[in-house]
């Protein structure tokens, strides 16, 4: 079985500043606890990128559970990272981010002083959580604009952010290598973000469970409402596990 979720709002509540959010209680110790069974594969997948998820999740070197960063251009598992070798970015596409992300922290800093710019390895980000919604609608426009005089630029509209990334790498192919890698017969995936559409995208098979974090329309066969919701779905997923799995 290969269990995925998503970080941001599904295993950690958003935060104004990107760098603060913190796990709730409860998930990365289901996550942990799962990955510790035999033939359980475990992956927290992410639009952030390896060292930022890296951090977040505490999830050391030595420990079984994959991360899969930057919508899939990184990752800690060689088997994902060597299926999205294609999407890898280039020479050409770091100058083209270069030019990018000097255009857009130019805009912030003059137009958006209250919006902020986030900095990836594949991708310029605007984040507007916490502002008034018709300046973070302006933000997010003006950056769009913007954005399409860049060519090779992929736009990514989330909740209160918008990124712009250079990257051909989507969550959806990234777990699909992972559990093509591990052998998987069933895979679950939580997500509450339009990139984790991907993935429902892919997972369609009668054995796999797809479930939408949040409101919205999606392609997952299931929904619940927030974050607790997911920890007692992980919960719950683990006593199941624990008691059809044989301790070897």
């Amino acid at each position: 079985m290969l269990v995925a979720t998503d970080f941001d709002g599904v295993l950690a509540p958003f935060d104004v500043d990107p760098m603060a959010v913190r796990p709730a209680g409860g998930g990365m110790e289901s996550l942990r606890a799962l990955a510790a069974l035999p033939a359980t594969t475990v992956a927290i997948v992410s639009g952030r990128d390896l060292d930022a998820l890296g951090t977040l999740t505490s999830v050391a070197e030595d420990e079984p559970i994959v991360l899969i960063a930057s919508h899939g251009a990184e990752s800690t598992s060689a088997a994902v990272r060597s299926a999205m070798e294609a999407a890898a970015v280039s020479t050409e596409d770091e100058r083209r981010l270069a030019a990018l992300d000097a255009d857009i922290s130019r805009l912030v800093a003059e137009r958006h002083p209250l919006a902020t710019v986030e900095h990836k390895t594949a991708a310029v980000v605007v984040h507007t959580r916490g502002l008034p919604r018709d300046i973070a609608d302006a933000a997010v426009a003006e950056a769009r604009e913007v954005a399409l005089t860049h060519s090779g630029v992929r736009v990514l509209k989330g909740k209160s952010v918008l990124e712009l990334s250079v990257s051909h790498a989507d969550k959806g192919s990234a777990v699909t290598a992972l559990g093509r890698d591990r052998g998987v017969t069933a895979r679950v995936y939580f997500g509450d973000d339009v990139t984790d559409e991907d993935v429902f995208a892919r997972m369609t098979r009668p054995e796999d469970v797809t479930v939408k974090v949040g409101p919205g329309s999606t392609a997952a066969r299931h929904r619940v409402d927030d974050i607790p919701a997911v920890v007692a779905a992980l919960e719950q997923l683990l006593a199941t596990r624990r008691t059809h799995t044989p301790i070897e």
